[in-house]
């Protein structure tokens, strides 16, 4: 009878608890002496969890590790009532919340993948609009945590919006606003990190922020601790390179040490902490060369691999860590056990990584090729390959563009880090897999995620095929959720030929594409950076691959290279607005100054030692054509025009050499997968069709193109403003109408379009775009352009040539290459001309009509009939065809036409 006594008693204490009428702490005590068997123990702990939530367990961290218990014990046995599935789900979110703060989630994803299945049964608005907003912060919190971890790009550039949009409707909220604040200081300090931004401004203003919480409270704890590590090394940043050596207070050093001496830390927390405290004291030991200050970093990161839970998903970082202290205090001491130990404890990194996927798989195998060369281990530079597979995992898990785009941004720079590596081992083959590791990345994503469904089927995973098929199936798809990227990549990189779709091409993949395209050689230009030259990375397609040194391939030492890439930027400036658009060739920024002068740079640095050395010596078939380079420009290297490159007689590189360009080594073995097109006297001319005010009338090229479908194309049809400007019946040459022509499935729409309009770009990062600008103000995008055609792949379409301005001009960087003709590249046209920069009204006519007649007349492919086109331009002596109408002959009186400017713009990709 005592022992029932007992019991009830335990039992009425408890309850009474729940509901505010007693000592919580003692209560949760109490059911965990009650019989395990007892049937009221899981509608006890339902109410005693419903209890921690409303009490918000936040401020006191001890009640959110006694969350699990309650929820083992509840969920045994739950209470039939209808408040139980979201208290449930609040306490179940709160715990998984708390693991993910404190980076105690073993397996982040699974976990996270939990939360949301919570989170599904919560309200959204309604009846208890307070419990909602609260919900919706529980939403972004888990936001913050799943981009993080996924290395969700688009997820990441929402977050701080969302952080304070939340702020905002808690402001009225006198319990939650202090941490909805704090939660958006947290954002914008982690964005800060994530940017490569200088976080001294945001660590203080949250520092800040929550100094206003309860002393309890999660938020403040966390942040607390998170400045106490992060305040040294913030004022080694805030110093500079060239500022005094930084001074830590005994008292900064007593508060990191402290840290791992709280009895009521986790052993994944201690491990955090040991880590944390271990790569501060490291960094400070490193900036004053305080041998004992490294001997100490060493101890806490050896001491955080050490006390970490086997399962811990931070060991690998754990690991790095060590790795760098070893490396460190190895240089110092000139110890190569150390570098022998660091060898050793980067293999087990990488092992528990996994593979690409790892946030730090770049990191480790970059670290390692390093530790392996200090070791004098042969080739080295093999394993920071494989690190570079990291960047393309992380631009194909990317959902759109602007995402892509920023997952893409670290990957040139270590692909050209690299690329040099290799060089030094002189190994020219695997230095052009890394090069084409961090170039058109966006590119492939977008021609890759078509073939996603028979790789998968190939792979022997039929139903996750089908589930990419039911996202992607409708002309209205959503984007593809990045949890079943994840999925997909995970699958088709575990397989034994993953190297296929994360690796580049290797040099037979390149050799076979060259040989179907008639070309002699893919050539990578790199710049250099002084004292480091420039280098030319040559895959052939016959013979060894080479490279040679470019002493003079330099983008910052030389005024005229300077001078005119600077010149190209003003111009950009002013041509943003298309109003703007094809000025006079002798605009206020010199630009046709700038550019005369550039081509005798463009010899001396680049084609003239490949002209003069390397041609002649390189293995050719008797085709009695001139030498065929395709060329990948790195960088700023992208805006010269290479063709127009002049000996110093005088002569111009397009008169010796047929060049063209291509994204990527990925894009050229694209382009020369598919079978060729060839022209026909059918296709659709788009000529200066009626913008609706948003930019001028192109009076050239409407007599250009009316001339082209006349002479060329008399079986195709024309769309726009005829010659004398009047609407042609056929179509105003609109967005509808362009779009029609490259989804059509009639044999007789024709395979060629040729666009004479209005191109506009705009480069911002935050709105980043490149669209044809249509009849009536329509437009259509680079991104659209890659969509359209690609989900139509039996459509075959030869040639686009886009005369309009600046329509090579890549909108995400140099090196991403995304432009509109690599955009329709991308979807599979075969061969696409392009320009570099805003091309002259009139000139343009005439060789634009030139190539055509090169191309349609003569049976020539695209690349050579604009070598032809362009080198007639430059022939004082240019021998007029017969069908050229009178309004473009009375163009060619003009004297710009041998301008550098007038010809050199065009540029041509593909077959």
């Amino acid at each position: 009878m005592e022992m029932a006594a007992d019991i009830t008693g335990r039992c009425v204490a408890i309850s009474r608890a729940a509901f505010g009428r007693g000592d919580l702490d003692a209560a949760i005590e109490d059911l965990h002496r009650l019989p395990i068997d007892l049937p009221v123990r899981g509608v006890l702990a339902a109410d005693l969890l419903g209890a921690l939530v409303r009490a918000d367990p936040t401020t006191e961290p001890h009640r959110l590790r006694q969350l699990d218990d309650l929820l083992e014990i509840a969920e045994g046995s739950p209470p039939d009532t209808p408040e139980w599935p979201q208290m449930r789900a609040a306490a179940r979110v709160t715990a998984l919340l708390h693991a993910g703060m404190k980076g105690e989630m073993s397996d982040p994803f699974a976990t996270l993948a939990k939360v949301e299945s919570f989170l599904a049964v919560a309200p959204t608005a309604g009846d208890d609009e307070p419990a909602a907003r609260l919900w919706n912060a529980m939403r972004t919190m888990l936001g913050a945590l799943r981009a993080t971890y996924d290395g969700d790009e688009a997820a990441l550039d929402r977050l701080p919006g969302q952080a304070h949009q939340l702020r905002d409707a808690l402001a009225d909220d006198a319990a939650a606003a202090p941490i909805a604040d704090a939660f958006a200081k947290l954002v914008d300090l982690m964005m800060a990190n994530h940017r490569g931004d200088d976080p001294a401004a945001a660590l203080e203003a949250l520092r800040e922020t929550v100094q206003r919480l309860p002393s309890g409270d999660l938020i403040r704890t966390s942040v607390m601790e998170i400045d106490t590590l992060m305040a040294p090394l913030a004022s080694i940043r805030s110093a500079g390179q060239d500022g005094p050596v930084t001074r830590v207070t005994p008292e900064q050093l007593a508060a990191m040490r402290a840290l791992v001496q709280r009895p009521d830390l986790a052993p994944g927390e201690r491990a955090m902490f040991h880590s944390g405290i271990g790569g501060a004291l490291l960094a400070l030991g490193e900036e004053r060369d305080d041998l004992a200050r490294v001997e100490e970093a060493v101890e806490h990161l050896r001491m955080s691999v050490t006390v970490a839970p086997p399962d811990d998903s931070r060991l690998p970082s754990h690991l790095v860590g060590l790795a760098l202290g070893l490396v460190h205090r190895g240089e110092v001491t000139g110890s190569i056990a150390d570098t022998v130990e660091a060898e050793e404890v980067l293999k087990r990194a990488k092992k528990l990584a996994g593979g690409p996927g790892h946030a730090l798989w770049s990191v480790i195998n970059e670290l390692l090729s390093q530790v392996r060369r200090h070791v004098g281990a042969e080739n080295s530079h093999t394993v920071a390959l494989e690190g570079l597979r990291e960047h393309v995992w992380r631009v194909l898990l990317q959902t759109d563009l602007k995402a892509a785009s920023a997952a893409a941004r670290r990957a040139v720079q270590d692909a050209i880090d690299v690329a040099r590596r290799c060089l030094m081992f002189h190994d020219p083959a695997n230095a052009i897999r890394a090069l084409d590791s961090g170039r058109g990345l966006t590119l492939y994503a977008a021609t890759e995620n078509r073939h996603i469904p028979s790789r998968l089927e190939a792979a022997g995973h039929p139903e996750l095929a089908a589930r990419w098929r039911a996202v992607t199936g409708s002309d209205e798809a959503p984007e593809v959720p990045i949890g079943l990227r994840r999925e997909v990549l995970t699958v088709l990189t575990e397989q034994s030929n993953a190297g296929s779709l994360l690796d580049a091409p290797t040099l037979g993949e390149i050799r076979a594409a060259l040989h179907t395209l008639d070309a002699d050689a893919l050539v990578y230009l790199m710049p250099g950076a002084t004292p480091v030259p420039g280098y030319a990375v040559i895959a052939p397609v016959q013979g060894p691959p080479a490279y040679m040194a470019l002493p003079n391939l330099h983008l910052l030492d030389d005024v005229d290279v300077e001078r005119y890439l600077t010149a190209l930027v003003r111009r950009d400036t002013v041509l943003a607005d298309p109003h703007r658009d094809l000025v006079a060739l002798d605009d206020g920024a010199d630009f046709a100054g700038s550019l005369d002068t550039v081509c005798d740079w463009a010899w001396r640095a680049a084609i003239g030692p490949l002209v003069q050395r390397y041609l002649p010596n390189l293995p050719r078939a008797d085709s009695g054509r001139l030498p065929r380079l395709v060329l990948v420009p790195m960088g700023e290297l992208a805006r010269i025009p290479w063709q127009a490159a002049r000996r110093s007689d005088g002569t111009y590189a397009v008169r010796l050499v047929a060049i063209s360009q291509t994204a990527s080594a990925r894009m050229l073995c694209h382009s020369a997968a598919l079978p060729p097109v060839a022209p026909t006297p059918v296709g659709l001319v788009v000529g200066d069709p009626d913008p609706g005010g948003e930019a001028p009338d192109l009076t050239a090229a409407r007599l250009e193109a009316y001339a082209i479908h006349r002479s060329f194309y008399p079986g195709g049809r024309y769309v726009g403003r005829r010659a004398d400007g009047s609407p042609s019946r056929s179509g105003t040459g609109s967005v509808e109408e362009v779009r029609a022509w490259l989804t059509s499935d009639s044999p007789g729409a024709g395979a060629v379009l040729h666009l004479a309009c209005h191109g506009v770009i705009n480069t911002d990062p935050a709105v980043a775009t490149s669209y044809l600008l249509l009849a009536d103000g329509g437009r259509l995008a680079a991104d659209e352009l890659v969509e359209l055609t690609a989900r139509c792949p039996e459509r075959a379409i030869g040639l686009i040539v886009l005369a309009a301005c600046r329509t090579g001009l890549a909108i995400n960087g140099y090196d991403e290459a995304y432009s509109l003709g690599t955009a329709f590249l991308a979807g599979g046209v075969r061969s696409v001309l392009s320009t570099q920069w805003a091309i002259p009204d009139r000139a343009t006519s005439a060789l634009m009509y030139m190539f055509h007649h090169h191309l349609i007349t003569e049976g020539l492919p695209a690349w050579e009939a604009l070598r032809r086109a362009q080198s007639w331009m430059l022939d004082p002596e240019r021998s007029i065809p017969d069908g050229m109408p009178a309004p473009l002959r009375r163009h060619l009186a003009h004297d710009e036409l041998s301008h550098v400017a007038a010809w050199a713009g065009f540029v041509h990709f593909g077959h």
